[in-house]
């Protein structure tokens, strides 16, 4: 081990200056190599977890609902194995106030036993606080919350065909869903 010290780091060897460039190749591979492990030992991310990284509002709001229908499921069937999974379309929508201005010409021309009616002008601008050259805040009028595009119920009890069609009924509902959109199935 000495004598491989002294061969790479001593001043006396005549090849020293060829020996450089091999020992930053080494050690350039050796921190790939390191950084390359590093990055395995990670756990992969699902494409779910990138799907609601990217709109944690959607999922935020899944969550939510699926909160409510499983502890109004819970007490109406009188159990606790009760699980829901819910699948929005989108993210909530903000609708803003908006001014609207109809200008409507209705001159009226005859020539050679024929008339004309001409024009209507409209225009719209959003209704802002303050004054809008200041660039105030928009007024929000209303949020539309997203459409439900599906429901998973898995529930104990549900094999009964009276209670699943209770749960899709009430579900559908609550949801403001089509039936055809709620699955119930049973709990095991």
């Amino acid at each position: 081990m000495n004598k491989i010290k002294e061969a790479i780091f001593s001043s006396r060897d005549p090849t020293f200056h060829k020996k450089i460039p091999i020992i930053i190749l080494l050690l350039v591979i050796g921190i790939m190599i390191i950084i390359t492990q590093e990055d395995e030992t990670q756990e992969p991310v699902s494409n779910e977890q990138e799907i609601k990284d990217v709109h944690p509002e959607i999922s935020l709001l899944e969550r939510q609902l699926e909160n409510k229908v499983t502890s109004l499921l819970k007490k109406a069937l009188g159990t606790q194995k009760v699980d829901v999974m819910i699948t929005l379309s989108s993210g909530e929508r903000l609708i803003y106030e908006r001014n609207e201005s109809i200008q409507q010409d209705s001159g009226e021309e005859q020539r050679d036993n024929q008339q004309s009616v001409s024009g209507r002008k409209s225009t719209t601008s959003e209704v802002v606080f303050g004054q809008a050259s200041l660039n105030g805040d928009p007024v929000l009028k209303y949020i539309e919350k997203p459409p439900v595009s599906g429901v998973l119920i898995a529930a104990e009890g549900s094999e009964s065909a009276g209670v699943k069609k209770q749960i899709i009924e009430a579900v559908s509902k609550a949801l403001d869903v089509s039936t055809h959109r709620v699955a119930v199935i049973p709990y095991h």
